[in-house]
């Protein structure tokens, strides 16, 4: 026996002799109690180890216990008790969504009491200041949270999330045809915030940007393991002030476990019980720490078939080879780590690596086989990102960071397209590759009776580059319509000011805690644009159990390199296809030149948001957290197509500005001649410049405005059921209200509540009852219905309810093969909600609304996960 063994002996004997029996050892252990023997050591290894062996969620900021210490926690606790012996008096605990969480008390770095109150102070996202809540509304998911809900990746969590919209680089989306210009190139899944497009979205990595996916500037969530994961931090407001372009819709922070200590596997085997969509998934998370540092690794495989037309009674009527869904196969890792190099410096590594093969096979005909009449997609995505940051401390309470990333993300898409037996293959790549170097600096620079005033500071250079190279080939000839190297840098510079005026220690009647902050940053992007985007924020509690929180910005998004350098096409048409014909009717034989295609005279795309947002956290009601938020964004200068119908522009006011009647012959050759890829003849007769009747030029241009408007509630309740058993409800619901005007000559129209657009309301309600073995948890997910407004005769397409099961028992801890095992039964669409028909404009095409409503159906899976 080892000389720890016999101490633990010792130990238990003594406990033991020490009370009149051992009837109360065993009471503290069936009430959800733990044996715990961990020694004297740093604190964050010490809050792990707790969870670990507990198999409860502990949420801690790492500046928070960077440089604490524990003392040796020995004996039976609940994980509530030894998480407060293991802390000391300088934090506090509490509950969120079944988390526990460790979070400073008042008056550290400037914290207001109201923020201590709330959990969420942890967050990092809403401001670049340490301990500082940020003005905008903060959505917090953990990564324990997820799994409880039968989530099983990051794929998953973008259908979940109310404020997003499932339309554009998503899986499942039809692409092409009736569904409104949506396509999936490449089976990437990236968020979509407000529904403004995921180029207006930023998704980041523990603070720090990805490489862009395939051609538009979304970033691809689904190569990140959930394992990996420690909780997620979205934004829904505009931070351009705070993270620069494309923090339009918001801001979505995926934060990774910074290391781990022993090994987590889990397998899981799942498919849709109409048939198709057979999933397996593979993922292991290990690592190990040691004084003063520790690494965490993850690597998940995952593979599914995909759902075939035959599969779905509402789409039988398709040919059997068309591909509702994807076939996919995926490996992804991810390595973090941290090493404290001295008492004032420390250093930390982030490295993500994916590999995605996938296929989509789409039929051009109801009969023939797709190897006559039809396409068949096959992208392959490879993606790989290294951030290595040092982290010092100068003293004065002043933190700075050094950070660089290098990443890479590359999309090959080789086609097989057949048209009446004939075969041309064409290959697609694009290539995205990303290097950023940025240097930042937090600390206090004067003390308020609220607290301290603490100033954030930064700036950097960004250089990013996108490969085109497109090119088909048919009959043993290639020709390439694209090849070309596009690069793109920019630097910047942004500062952000938190005041404290009234905090814990000035605290008045009506006055619990005022804050004012103040955010700028500038950006230079060489030949493109230079852009200054302010935000100012106002976080203010009249009652302990009150926030307050109003910010104003401005936010933007730089053009994406494929829509500067998107080539220019210039097709020859005749006249005749054209009406109505313009008054008097053009000469029989003449022909229109039509322009469309990219411009590099774009610029940038520039929003200004409002938000207001009330939080109550009840006292009388322990667990209770109410949030209602209304925000408003003028979004303008957007690009797009100043002409809807190309067909209908020679007769329509609105497209006057954009056609050019009796064009010169010069004129007319000249605009051939900037054709990048020749003029596309599709007149029928041989070019001609005399005969050209009018130029219609439907290029990209800043010429659209988006206006969005709605309200965000937000409800959680967490209570105790007993010392061993705990209950969490928890709801959220958006109201979009949205409009576009394509070009300022154009009418208003509806963006949201359409056919192929976000819908008006969405909402998701969940309960998670939990103890130390069990867990249980339901969710209820509505979809609000849309109208089609493409025919003369609108219709209604019903709304999209589903219903989401999951549970799991876990072994306790022990010795043996069964020791802290884990067995998760998964429902998602337990009633096989399927979804409404659609009336389609061609009869190959998928009679639904693929962007809001999913062919999955009832999805049933099983989970085994062992730590080791």
């Amino acid at each position: 026996m080892t000389i720890s063994k016999r101490a633990l002996c010792a130990a238990m004997l003594a406990a033991t002799l020490s009370y009149s029996g051992m009837a109360v050892v065993e009471a503290r252990a069936q009430a959800g109690a733990t044996r715990f023997d961990l020694p004297a050591q740093d604190l964050a290894s010490t809050l792990r180890a707790i969870a670990r062996q507990a198999g409860r969620e502990i949420l801690f900021a790492d500046e928070e216990v960077r440089g604490k210490r524990s003392g040796a926690i020995r004996g039976i606790y609940t994980v509530e008790q030894a998480v407060r012996l293991a802390i000391g008096e300088d934090l506090v605990v509490g509950e969120e969504s079944g988390a526990i969480v460790v979070r400073g008390r008042d008056g550290r770095g400037g914290v207001t009491s109201a923020q201590n109150e709330n959990p969420d102070a942890i967050t990092v996202t809403g401001s670049r200041i340490r301990g500082t809540e940020g003005p905008s509304p903060v959505i917090i998911a953990s990564r324990r949270g997820l799994e409880e809900q039968g989530i099983p990746d990051m794929a998953s969590v973008s259908r979940i999330l109310p404020q997003n919209f499932t339309g554009g680089q998503n899986p499942g989306v039809a692409g092409g045809g009736d569904q409104g210009g949506y396509n999936n190139v490449n089976n990437a899944t990236t968020l979509n915030l407000r529904g403004l497009g995921s180029d207006a979205t930023l998704t980041l990595i523990n603070g720090h940007r990805l490489p862009y996916d395939a051609v538009n500037q979304g970033v691809d969530i689904s190569i990140i393991p959930l394992a990996a994961l420690e909780r997620i931090e979205v934004i829904t407001d505009g931070a351009s002030a705070l993270y620069g372009s494309d923090a339009v819709g918001g801001v979505a922070n995926l934060i990774l476990r910074r290391d781990y200590d022993g090994l987590l596997t889990s397998a899981r085997a799942g498919a849709s019980t109409e048939g198709g969509n057979v999933q397996q998934q593979y993922s292991g998370v290990g690592g190990t720490r040691w004084a003063g540092g520790g690494f965490m690794a993850a690597l998940d495989y995952s593979k599914a078939t995909p759902i075939y037309a035959d599969d779905r009674p509402y789409t039988r009527q398709l040919n059997a080879g068309q591909m509702l869904t994807t076939s996919s196969r995926q490996v992804s890792g991810v390595l973090a780590g941290h090493q404290d190099l001295a008492s004032w410096a420390w250093f930390e590594l982030d490295v993500q690596l994916a590999d995605r093969r996938s296929r989509k096979v789409n039929a051009f005909s109801l009969t023939a086989p797709t190897t006559f009449y039809g396409q068949d997609n096959r992208p392959v995505v490879r993606s790989y990102a290294v951030t290595p940051s040092l982290h010092l401390r100068p003293g004065g309470g002043w933190e700075a960071t050094l950070q660089m990333t290098d990443g890479e993300s590359s999309t090959v898409i080789n086609t097989q397209r057949y048209t009446n037996g004939t075969l041309f293959v064409s290959r697609a790549a694009y290539d995205n590759r990303l290097t950023n170097f940025e240097a930042s600096a937090e600390g206090p620079l004067a003390h308020l009776p609220g607290g301290d005033i603490r100033l954030a500071l930064g700036g950097g250079y960004r250089r990013f580059q996108l490969d085109f190279d497109v090119r088909t080939t048919s009959g043993g000839v290639t020709t390439v319509s694209r090849d070309s190297v596009e690069r793109r840098n920019s630097a910047f510079g942004y500062g952000e000011l938190s005041v404290p005026l009234v905090g814990a220690a000035n605290r008045m009647p009506f006055i619990d805690a005022l804050r004012l902050s103040a955010a700028v940053r500038y950006e230079s992007y060489k030949g493109i644009d230079a852009v200054a985007t302010p935000k100012l924020g106002l976080v203010y509690a009249p009652h302990r159990d009150i926030i307050l929180k109003y910010s104003w910005g401005r936010s933007f998004k730089i053009p994406t390199l494929q829509q500067v350098n998107q080539a220019r096409e210039v097709i020859l048409l005749p006249a005749s296809v054209f009406a109505p014909q313009p008054s008097p009717p053009l000469p029989a034989g003449a022909t229109i030149l039509a322009i469309g295609g990219g411009s590099p005279n774009l610029h940038a795309e520039r929003a200004k948001s409002s938000t207001l947002s009330a939080e109550v956290r009840p006292r009388f009601l322990p667990g209770l957290r109410v949030e209602a938020t209304w925000y408003d964004i003028d979004y303008r200068d957007r690009i797009a197509s100043p002409i809807s119908d190309l067909l209908s522009a020679l007769s329509n006011p609105a497209a006057a500005n954009f056609v050019q009647f009796a064009p010169s012959v010069a004129e007319a050759q000249a605009t051939v001649a900037q054709a990048a890829t020749g003029l596309s003849n599709q007149s029928g007769q041989p070019f001609d410049p005399a005969k050209v009747a009018a130029i219609v030029d439907s290029s990209l241009r800043n010429i659209a405005r988006e206006h969005i408007r709605g309200v965000d509630l937000s409800i959680d309740y967490d209570t105790r059921l007993g010392e061993d058993s705990q209950l969490t409800i928890a709801g959220s619901a958006t109201y979009l209200d949205a409009d576009r005007r394509a070009a300022p000559n154009l009418p208003t129209a509806g963006r949201s509540g359409l056919i192929f657009t976000p819908p008006k309301f969405r909402a998701r309600g969940a309960a998670s009852w939990r103890t130390s073995v069990v867990q249980l948890s339901a969710a209820l997910n509505y979809l609000d219905g849309t109208t089609d407004n493409r025919f003369s005769v609108p219709t209604r397409i019903g709304s999209f309810t589903t219903v989401d099961l999951s549970g799991s028992v876990r072994t306790r801890e022990g010795r043996g093969p069964l020791d802290r095992i884990e067995l998760r039964l998964s429902a998602q669409n337990l009633l096989d909600e399927q979804p409404d028909p659609i009336r389609v404009t061609n009869p190959t095409y998928v009679a639904y609304d693929s962007t809001n409503q999913s062919p999955i159906g009832r999805f049933v899976s099983f989970t085994v996960t062992k730590q080791w």
